[in-house]
């Protein structure tokens, strides 16, 4: 009974350390999320850029062959299609911006840059002379779409 009891103190201790920790952060995260999409309207409504696609979530497998044009750090964040570019936050703050006179085609992939993930496919987006970047989205088939739509292709 008493290692019963232990072990319940000791995965309550963690549970609460772990609350501590995510929490906090978890907050953090949407409050910079919030604000950056605050901004990216008000820069939209002010420029006259047209949303194409709404922000959703999606993630962000890096980039191949760009030089240093675009990070080469995955991770969660949102995506947003406009009339002018592909965007990209992640949840840690980083933005990916892709300017759609820039793409020059796109793709689906099972594997990226030699990674595969649980058998999910990626959408590639092939830029000029950037090289390639890649992202896990709910619907790829629209996203293809609406980049071949925008480029005029």
């Amino acid at each position: 009974m008493r290692a019963l009891v232990l072990v319940l103190c000791i995965v309550g201790g963690i549970g609460l350390v772990q609350a501590a920790v995510w929490i906090p952060l978890f907050r953090r995260w949407r409050k910079r999320s919030r604000a950056f999409m605050d901004d990216f309207d008000a820069e939209r409504c002010a420029t006259g850029e047209r949303i194409v696609i709404p922000p959703e979530s999606a993630v962000y497998r890096g980039s191949k062959g760009s030089n240093g044009a675009f990070s080469a750090v995955k991770g969660n964040g949102t995506i947003v299609l406009t009339d002018r570019r592909l965007l990209f936050r992640k949840l840690t703050g980083g933005v990916v911006e892709v300017p759609l006179a820039t793409i020059t085609g796109t793709h689906e992939s099972k594997s990226f840059h030699g990674s595969r993930v649980g058998g999910a496919t990626h959408l590639v987006v092939e830029t000029n002379a950037a090289g390639e970047v890649a992202f896990f989205v709910t619907d790829r088939t629209s996203w293809v779409n609406a980049l071949a739509a925008g480029r005029g292709g």
